[in-house]
């Protein structure tokens, strides 16, 4: 197969896992709210017990997390994080490589996301009781860029270290 193929044979895949993706969550999951309400509740909860470990009075109000004197950050659906896992998981699916080493780094990496997604959550907790004002540019800016790198870093490892272009039956 000739890399014009290849990159077709991709280009083809990504549009038909977007498709499946785009009927599964978009039309179904999304609107049902009980995968985004699990994973929302996992994002509020632990980020309030580890702010709670670093000595915050902490409250939860629904989606909202904050510091008490603060007004607090709502984990709404687009930040939940689920799209940027699904963008992941599904380079890596399309993109050559062993399935072997796609049934680990795929969960490796999901996990790694959802981790810094708390991360994230719990530094703009802080950064709405200390500095509110900055809250809005570090959500829209700083986080999304940091996000974005870090889902772009793994896929470069993974194109790098695991993916291999010149096996045709590595799929």
């Amino acid at each position: 197969m000739n890399l014009n193929n290849k990159i077709a044979l991709f280009f083809g895949k990504a549009i038909a896992l977007y498709v499946l993706w785009y009927l599964i969550y978009e039309q179904y999951l999304m609107k049902v709210g009980w995968l985004d309400k699990i994973i929302i509740d996992n994002l509020v909860n632990t980020s309030y017990k580890v702010l709670q470990l670093f000595g915050y009075t902490v409250f939860i109000y629904d989606q909202t997390i904050g510091i008490d004197g603060s007004h607090g950050v709502f984990i709404g659906t687009p930040c939940n994080g689920v799209e940027l896992l699904a963008l992941f998981a599904g380079f890596v699916l399309v993109f050559y490589g062993n399935w072997k080493h796609k049934m680990w780094y795929i969960p490796l990496g999901l996990i790694l996301i959802h981790v810094l997604n708390i991360v994230r959550i719990i530094a703009l907790t802080i950064i709405a009781y200390y500095m509110p004002e900055t809250l809005d540019f570090n959500h829209k800016y700083t986080f999304t860029l940091l996000m974005y790198v870090v889902v772009f870093i793994g896929w470069i490892i993974w194109v790098k270290k695991f993916a291999v272009l010149s096996k045709e039956n590595n799929q």
